[in-house]
């Protein structure tokens, strides 16, 4: 069995060990080590990187009791047994930082709301838990007052003791879960006041200051629970710096200075819907006219079937023309392409006549997509735009125009 050194000592990145087998996972060589600071994925936590003598570990994963360290691409195992292996620090710190941080971050939300971690992933750019109680129960502020408490204990600078704990230890803390598989318990602060007692097989700092900071960037239902994303330490240097390299952006673009972005964004949001309004005035018109003009060239009492160009071709221009033809009390069957895909539109007026969303859905099928509505107003849409004037002239058809 390995060794694993990384379980006591987190910040050994440097050390020789043998190696005892070699094994295969999924198609690469893998190899079995009699001592290991590499940390195998497992508890949320990802595997470490590095390298075992002249190549490099893509992954470590614990098999049936063996820590199998997988190369990478390309690499085979080192020639001889005895071989100088290297842990990638910044991605263990990286993996401290995070897994600390939740261990805080979890004590906060039981101490302050009583939510449980139920889950805890720790991903390449962000981290989640998930917590046992509704959103409902966690707004804003109640985020907010967590996210403090986490960083208050992180500031404090509290001493971690990561180890085995006899039956007795284990008796007298207070832990925050059951202790299921095994009896490693990570515990936070000193012996007159243990703030957070947790099981956990992953890796550690000393001391709580390490984390650095934890932010709370955002919270949604999750199952019958809530998902917390979050970040720690360097990570939330990383975010900080991308917001403000949105920032600005977006401020160049609407030239103003970030403080005042808010403001030029809502001025551009008030203007963006009053010209959206001018323009489906301005729709109307175009399509009020429009119907005049289709409903003069075709015979009155029969469906007027039309294809249509520019801004009238578009799903709200089908649907303006078609309502419109529609007031005038005639059967329309319109439709129009925008971008790669072909649009339909069909609308009578209410009472009894021919079901349009049954027509429109026979028509649709033709273009390769869906749609439907009711039997006064159905609309739809689909990827094979040459056959448009065909699924126009089969509605027609349908509809009882020869």
């Amino acid at each position: 069995m390995t060794q694993k050194l990384h379980l006591s000592d987190p910040y050994l990145t440097q050390f020789e060990a043998t190696i005892t087998a070699t094994r295969v996972r999924d198609g690469r060589p893998a190899l079995v080590l009699d001592r290991t600071a590499f940390h195998p994925e497992g508890g949320g936590q990802p595997a470490d990187r590095g390298t075992v003598g002249d190549s490099s570990v893509a992954d470590v994963v614990e098999v049936e009791g063996e820590v199998l360290h997988v190369l990478g691409s390309g690499d085979a195992p080192p020639a001889g047994s005895r071989v100088a292996c290297a842990v990638d620090w910044a991605r263990r710190f990286d993996h401290m930082q995070q897994h600390h941080g939740q261990h805080l971050l979890s004590a906060a939300f039981q101490r302050l709301r009583g939510a449980a971690t139920v889950s805890f992933h720790l991903g390449a750019e962000i981290c989640t838990i998930d917590l046992d109680q509704p959103p409902a129960s966690l707004p804003l502020e109640a985020l907010a007052a967590t996210e403090a408490e986490a960083n208050r204990l992180v500031w404090a600078d509290l001493p971690v003791e990561a180890r085995e704990r006899t039956p007795e230890e284990l008796a007298a803390l207070p832990l925050r879960k059951d202790a299921t598989k095994g009896a490693r318990i990570v515990v936070v602060g000193g012996p007159d006041e243990v703030v957070d007692a947790s099981p956990c097989g992953g890796t550690h700092p000393r001391r709580t200051g390490e984390v650095g900071a934890v932010a709370v960037l955002r919270a949604q239902k999750w199952g019958a629970g809530t998902r917390v994303e979050f970040a720690c330490g360097g990570r939330v240097l990383a975010l900080l710096h991308q917001a403000e390299e949105r920032l600005a952006r977006a401020s160049a673009v609407l030239r103003c200075a970030p403080p005042e972005l808010v403001v030029a964004v809502g001025k551009l949001s008030e203007e963006g819907q009053r010209r959206r309004k001018e323009l489906g005035l301005l729709l109307e018109a175009l399509a009020a006219v429009e119907a005049e003009r289709l409903a003069g060239i075709h015979p009155a009492g029969v469906p007027v079937p039309a294809r249509l160009d520019g801004p009238l071709g578009s799903p709200a221009g089908l649907k303006a023309v078609a309502q419109a033809l529609a007031a005038r009390g005639r059967i329309a069957l319109v439709g129009g392409v925008e971008g790669d895909r072909a649009h339909l539109c069909f609308a009578r007026a209410r009472g009894p006549g021919v079901n349009l969303g049954n027509l429109l859905r026979e028509s649709v099928a033709l273009l390769g997509g869906k749609g439907g509505g009711a039997p006064e107003l159905a609309q739809g849409s689909g990827p094979d735009a040459a056959r448009l004037d065909e699924a126009l002239a089969a509605a027609a058809s349908r509809a009882g125009v020869e």
